[in-house]
């Protein structure tokens, strides 16, 4: 019984060793996550950000928040230059918080402006210093002693297997251009997991962490005077041999053009690859967003589309975010960036 279980808590851990990091349907609600160079990188000058996913909303799997602040600093002095500056938070908590994956990053950002008279274009870099904790709670385990003697006892010490820090880097790429300020492109590139840290919860033991790559794009097209706008978009990222792609689009019906108020309705269809190394349907992803003044708020629900939908319990997830930004300018500089929403 004592070699089954030791086998069958090794398994487990290395199943958390080796889980990817959490990914959001909504990923735009989440730009310091999805690339340090995005932070500070709005028509405003704060943007307050959170987002909760449930991974599987039958049963209680995996649960995502985030929350960030970021800004963009010296606007006017540099002339429509910027610098970006963003403190970001996660946390995943696997079933009743038996695992918890919580990180702490601190970005910095710049951003050259560049252009003439039609087109305003944007390009910046970005680092990511972060604090990364992984935690596992063994007090709620079953272990075969209390099967074998009535005493739910740990026969194997574990006491240095139940948290593991280390500091995590990043860095990433972003452009973007504002055509006549109706049209809006962007893109970036970004890496994260740089230095490859080793995440084992064992002392003598070595698992390191795959990097992650992320591509994104979006644009804004604007039709019927700015009534009406079509926001397609993308994302792929590697981690390891596992990867997935995102692609869709949303459409933004403007509501009262003073006010900034807007609805959006939108679908993606996300990809990803199997155990065989395959590519197959993941998840198809409807979404609903609304936005007045300084306000965005975004809900979306991910319907599964993999095998797993064989079993009511993960027949997807829900996944919600609010964004509240605050101008603290009104000189020229604040509308120059006039940056894409994805």
């Amino acid at each position: 019984m004592k070699k089954i279980l030791s086998i069958t808590v090794s398994l487990f851990t290395l199943l958390i060793v080796y889980s990817q990091d959490f990914h959001l349907s909504q990923y735009w609600a989440s730009p310091l996550n999805l690339n340090p160079a995005l932070s500070g990188v709005m028509e405003d000058n704060i943007r307050m950000s959170a987002s909760y996913r449930n991974q599987w909303f039958q049963y209680s799997t995996y649960a995502t928040y985030t929350a960030s602040v970021d800004a963009n600093l010296f606007r006017k002095k540099l002339k429509g230059n910027f610098l970006g500056l963003g403190l970001g938070f996660y946390q995943d908590i696997e079933g009743e918080g038996d695992f918890q994956n919580t990180g702490v990053s601190l970005n910095l950002a710049y951003n050259q402006k560049f252009g003439g008279r039609n087109a305003t274009h944007y390009i910046g870099l970005g680092f990511q210093s972060a604090y990364v904790s992984k935690q596992i709670n063994l007090q709620n385990l079953v272990y075969g002693s209390l099967f074998e003697f009535n005493d739910n006892s740990d026969p194997i010490d574990f006491a240095n297997y139940n948290r593991k820090s280390f500091m995590d880097f990043g860095a990433g790429f972003n452009y973007f251009v504002n055509i006549q300020d109706k049209h809006s492109i962007g893109g970036g590139f970004a890496v994260t997991h740089i230095a490859n840290p080793n995440i084992s919860f064992g002392s003598n033991d070595e698992d390191i962490l795959y990097r992650k790559y992320s591509a994104n794009a979006s644009a804004r097209l604007e039709l019927n005077n700015k009534i009406i706008s079509i926001i397609p978009l993308i994302l792929y990222q590697k981690q390891g041999p596992h990867s997935e792609l995102n692609m869709g689009s949303y459409v933004r019906f403007l509501l009262n053009d003073m006010k900034n108020a807007a609805i959006y309705a939108g679908a993606q269809y996300r990809i990803a690859t199997y155990e065989n190394g395959g590519f197959g349907s993941d998840a198809f992803i409807l979404g609903v967003r609304g936005e007045i003044s300084s306000v965005d708020i975004g809900f979306s629900y991910d319907v599964t589309t993999s095998n797993l939908r064989n079993t009511s319990t993960f027949t997807g997830g829900p996944e919600l975010y609010v964004i509240y930004t605050i101008a603290t300018s009104k000189s020229r500089y604040r509308e120059m960036i006039n940056c894409p929403k994805f």
